[in-house]
């Protein structure tokens, strides 16, 4: 234990232990649940509009909720948001076992479900992450604290979707979707037994001001204007790739089901290694890597859209999985350990805008894409058009940062 606290310095504090474990556990069930919904709505649908329709209801809400109510988070309510959340969240997962369970679930009631998930989701993100950072007793953890957050996270995005690949065919969807609610409880039960922080006096401009201020230092600040402009491109253009999975597997590879899962896990486990390397005491050796990392995401997009080989994509979609984990990990790491505490909030609310809030128009983009051409069409526009923002905003910024 004192080799691995060596290595991963944020695991000396028993509250980031105990929080890690929880989120692990929910992020799994999370996983599971969203690819059984995507697979659920493809079998009904068979169109990929449908389906990055699912999608942009799962995670477009981050793009308007999450700013707002991370403005709204602080140490004090950190908490009780989270808890909140995660029983709103363990309700309507039910509902999608009991109404599977009676053959009630409809295209449009899962729809409508997903958006109510998206709404949650968005809200739960500022209030973890607050929730995460609050709790430290060593502030200096902060950077390392963010990325075995996002270790945890891969792990989850790694296993999550296997699982789905073996309890949906397996035990039916319904069971997916309860392991969902159990998770939920699981993560629950963490968050009531980390100590209470005493809450502190809020500022009289928070809630009326957060969210304008955090956009003033983020005009200031050079660094974050241009990482979050970058992972802004990444999320939509990039991080898309989500929507087009069930297809390639489908309509290149033949085998939804089996491929589904196999290409969701290689992006996990590409995006596991780039957090294990950030919250590991190598960090500080890999922040050049941070320049890089958009462009390595372009060349694994490229790779996609030649697919010929199941072996050939699922290393891209290792590749394409550390660059989007290491960019937008190393960038929030970064953000956070520059930032006021009194913008924390509203700034974590804005990266989740500018990387998991772009991501749901992304889907909608290359949904049509694939529809009018093919899937690995829409791979190759995605890289083109990446290639594209990332060359303009690295001439944009030069010499600035």
């Amino acid at each position: 234990m004192l080799q691995l606290e060596r290595v991963f310095p944020a695991l000396t504090e028993p509250t980031m232990r105990r929080y890690l474990m929880g989120q692990g556990v929910s992020v799994l069930g999370s996983w599971t649940q969203n690819v059984t919904l995507n697979l659920v709505v493809y079998h009904l649908s068979g169109s990929a509009a449908v389906l990055a329709l699912l999608n942009f209801l799962l995670y477009g809400p981050q793009l308007v909720i999450a700013p707002l109510a991370g403005a709204r988070v602080n140490a004090g309510n950190a908490r009780r948001s989270t808890l909140s959340v995660l029983y709103s969240s363990m309700t309507v997962a039910c509902i999608l076992a009991a109404l599977s369970l009676l053959h009630w679930l409809t295209l449009p009631i899962i729809l409508a479900l997903a958006l109510c998930a998206g709404v949650l989701n968005a809200i739960e993100t500022p209030s973890r992450q607050v929730l995460l950072l609050t709790g430290l007793e060593d502030p200096a953890l902060l950077p390392n604290a963010i990325a075995m957050n996002t270790m945890v996270y891969n792990v989850g995005r790694m296993v999550g979707p296997s699982m789905a690949a073996i309890i949906y065919p397996t035990f039916g969807q319904a069971a997916a979707f309860l392991t969902y609610a159990a998770a939920l409880v699981f993560m629950a039960w963490c968050v009531r037994s980390m100590p209470r922080r005493a809450a502190a006096a809020p500022s009289p401009s928070h809630d009326r001001g957060g969210l304008r201020n955090a956009l003033v230092y983020v005009l200031d600040d050079r660094f974050t204007a241009k990482y979050l402009s970058i992972l802004a491109c990444m999320g939509l253009l990039a991080g898309s790739y989500q929507t087009l999975v069930p297809l390639l597997a489908d309509r290149v590879f033949h085998d939804a089901a089996r491929y589904t899962g196999v290409f969701f896990a290689c992006a996990g486990v590409g995006a596991l290694a780039a957090a294990v390397v950030l919250s590991s005491s190598i960090a500080s050796r890999t922040a050049s890597l941070l320049r890089f990392a958009p462009w390595v995401a372009c060349v694994a997009l490229a790779l996609l859209s030649a697919s010929w080989s199941s072996v050939v994509s699922g290393a891209a979609f290792v590749l394409l999985g550390f660059c989007l984990s290491f960019s937008a990990t190393s960038t929030n790491a970064t953000i956070q350990r520059r930032c006021p505490e009194s913008v924390r909030g509203a700034l974590v609310g804005l990266y989740g805008m500018a990387y998991n809030g772009t991501m749901p128009f992304g889907y909608l983009l290359v949904g049509s894409f694939s529809e009018a051409f093919t899937v690995t069409g829409a791979f190759g526009t995605m890289a083109a058009v990446l290639a594209t923002c990332i060359g303009l905003l690295t001439l944009l910024y030069w010499r600035k940062t």
